[in-house]
């Protein structure tokens, strides 16, 4: 009976899909549009030389010295600059149960948060919340003490690795393709309240999110919770995103979503104090 059930909740949910996407057509098509013109002058140009560059790094000696000098693995420094989905890029490579370091390396790109938050609030405040997302994630990697991965030292040759990474690489980025264009043609832009719109857009994707934060006009406080939750939650469409590049990794998702939880709470807890301290 449960399963007969779950089969028909399914049917449901593609059938009213189905129904959408006919009597929404047009703005399906506009959104589409849209996610490729993002895609083609935002996404491509940031994260596939960054995915070059992280293959690059990871076979070289780069992160055993890093590691041998400062006992610091590489990887927490390159996510809080590049971002996620980068840090799954690393971290499918690790041959262990990696649910507590995708937990703590969690981050949107940090020239296009800065970018987008300047331009929402001030230069003050947009630092503020990316430093404070920082120290959430050092504060959880404290608590939760994720098991170092092991690094030793390799030759690397450089020609086969761009080669591999180029092909490996290319695949990634239409599958983020695709979960882009899925996400923003949900019909979350045609919800008539603003404060409804703009949580769900929180939770589904950031540039979408942080755009409609930049447009529109809510009381302060407000604006802010809802640009906590888009930089700490990353997305659905992100988190898609990871899951796909890490789909043969091993991962625990109840604990992974307990942990971005807590993250999210320490998040809001030191957001409200340094606002109450800079103020």
């Amino acid at each position: 009976m449960k399963n007969i059930l779950k089969d028909l909740l399914i049917f449901t949910t593609i059938l009213i899909y189905f129904i959408y996407c006919i009597n929404y057509n047009a703005y399906i098509q506009e959104q589409t549009i849209y996610s490729i013109n993002i895609w083609i002058t935002k996404i491509i140009p940031t994260l596939f030389p960054t995915f070059l560059i992280v293959d690059l790094i990871y076979n070289s000696n780069i992160p055993y010295y890093f590691n041998k000098i400062f006992h610091f693995d590489f990887i927490y420094l390159l996510s809080i600059i590049s971002g996620s989905p980068t840090n799954a890029h690393i971290l499918n490579k690790y041959n262990e149960d990696i649910t507590k370091s995708l937990s703590v390396t969690k981050y949107t790109s940090l020239l296009f948060t800065y970018t987008f938050l300047k331009n929402i609030y001030n230069i003050k405040l947009a630092i503020l919340l990316i430093l404070t997302n920082i120290l959430s994630n050092i504060i959880l990697t404290i608590f939760l003490k994720p098991k170092p991965n092991p690094i030793i030292k390799k030759n690397l040759n450089i020609f086969n690795t761009i080669i591999q990474s180029i092909s490996h690489n290319i695949n990634t980025l239409i599958i983020i393709l695709g979960t882009l264009i899925f996400f923003n043609t949900l019909p979350t832009n045609l919800i008539p309240n603003l404060y409804i719109k703009s949580f769900l857009l929180s939770i589904l994707e950031v540039t979408t999110s942080l755009n409609n934060l930049l447009l529109i006009d809510i009381p302060l406080n407000i604006k802010i919770l809802f640009t906590i939750i888009t930089i700490s939650t990353c997305g659905l469409c992100i988190e898609t995103q990871i899951k796909s590049i890490i789909n043969d990794t091993s991962i625990n998702n109840y604990k992974y979503l307990k942990y971005r939880l807590i993250h999210l709470i320490i998040y809001m807890f030191l957001t409200i104090i340094g606002l109450t301290l800079f103020n």
